[in-house]
This record gives structure tokens, C-alpha cells and sequence, in this order.
């Protein structure tokens, strides 16, 4: 029952679909940057965002298993991750390059930068050693949040919270399934918390 939960939770908190995630949540915000954006383009830009960095991999991936150029879905194996991971960095920079064109807040367009820029770094990775994208991503995430509070002065303490205990659920998971080590876990999320960090501030 638990290792099935801990499935679950792998699934909702997919890699590819941290970036709609990330852009949903602070597109809806009583925050400023927000604000600007009527609701109709608020859902629009989710939409785009969720086909261009969630969808269309997700279907290149599946032309792939069918191709038997992946042995499984869950890419487990490594050496199934190479080609997938190209595809994934690919749409996430369409994605970014996408938002970019939109005259909105360039919060979005740094969100999006970080989770491409973490894309192409598992990428690289993964050819030496396996690492989790699942800790990659949500260590982005509150690299992202921990960045914007420090640089727009803004209080999104509650946010930063609920972060942090999803990345310490999806963790768990990734170790309750088998999928990681310890190892494994902890460097994706250092790798995507500085990652976005770094970029929020000097960029």
C-alpha cells in the first residue's frame, strides 16, 4: 500500500509537470506580476505551457516505448533517459522561448529559463550517473520561490512552506519505490535548488 501511494505521488509530481505547476501557482497570486494578467490570458499561458513542456514529451515518449527505443515508461534505467531527457530540454525551451514572446512579467520567462537550464543539467548528468528529476525539479521550485521573496521583496513564506514539505514527500517516495538513493535524491535537490536560486539572483 505505501510503495503504491508513493507511485501515486511520483506521478502527480512528475518532472514534466513541475513547470505548469510552478507558472499555475504564481500566475493566480495576489501579488503584482499577477495581477497585470487578465484571467482568461492567465489560463491560456497554463495551457501553453502544460502542451508545450508536458504534453507534447509525453507523446514523443510513448512514440519511443512503442518504438522499443525505451524499455519503460518510468524510465528507470538510465540508459533509457538519454534521448527523452533531449526531447524534454528541447519543449521546455520552446516553452520558455514561448512565454518570452508574451508581453507579461518576466517571472514567468525566469521560471521556465531555470526549469530548462535544470533540464539540460540532468541531461548531462544522467550520462555519468543516475540522479533523481523528480528532487531535481522540486528543488527548483523552492529555488525559484526562495529566490523571488528575496529579490521582489515579496512574502510568499506560506508557499515556501508547502514547498518544502512536498519535496520532502516526493523524496520519500522516489526512495519508498526503489526508484533512487539517498545519494541520488538529495544532489537533485541541491543541484535544482541552486540551479534556480543562482539564476533568480544574478541573472
Amino acid at each position: 500500500m505505501e510503495e503504491r501511494i508513493a507511485r501515486i505521488i511520483s506521478v502527480i509530481f512528475h518532472p514534466l509537470l513541475i513547470p505548469t505547476y510552478i507558472i499555475a501557482v504564481l500566475i493566480n497570486l495576489d501579488i503584482f506580476f499577477a495581477l497585470m494578467i487578465p484571467l482568461e490570458a492567465k489560463w491560456k499561458i497554463v495551457v501553453l505551457v502544460l502542451i508545450t513542456s508536458a504534453l507534447f514529451p509525453l507523446i514523443i515518449l510513448y512514440g519511443m516505448y512503442r518504438l522499443k527505443l525505451v524499455k519503460s515508461l518510468t524510465l528507470e534505467n538510465k540508459e533509457d533517459r538519454l534521448y527523452p531527457y533531449i526531447a524534454t530540454s528541447i519543449f521546455f525551451f520552446l516553452s520558455c522561448y514561448m512565454v518570452w514572446q508574451i508581453n507579461i512579467s518576466p517571472v514567468y520567462y525566469y521560471c521556465l529559463l531555470g526549469a530548462s537550464i535544470l533540464a539540460v543539467l540532468t541531461l548531462m548528468i544522467n550520462i555519468f550517473w543516475k540522479i533523481s528529476a523528480h528532487t531535481v525539479s522540486m528543488g527548483g521550485v523552492l529555488g525559484i520561490l526562495v529566490g523571488l521573496q528575496s529579490v521582489l521583496l515579496i512574502d510568499i513564506t506560506w508557499l515556501i512552506v508547502i514547498t518544502v514539505l512536498i519535496c520532502g514527500i516526493v523524496g520519500f517516495a522516489r526512495l519508498r519505490t526503489g526508484s533512487h538513493t539517498q545519494a541520488q535524491v538529495y544532489t537533485g535537490y541541491l543541484i535544482g535548488f541552486l540551479g534556480t536560486l543562482l539564476l533568480i539572483l544574478y541573472y
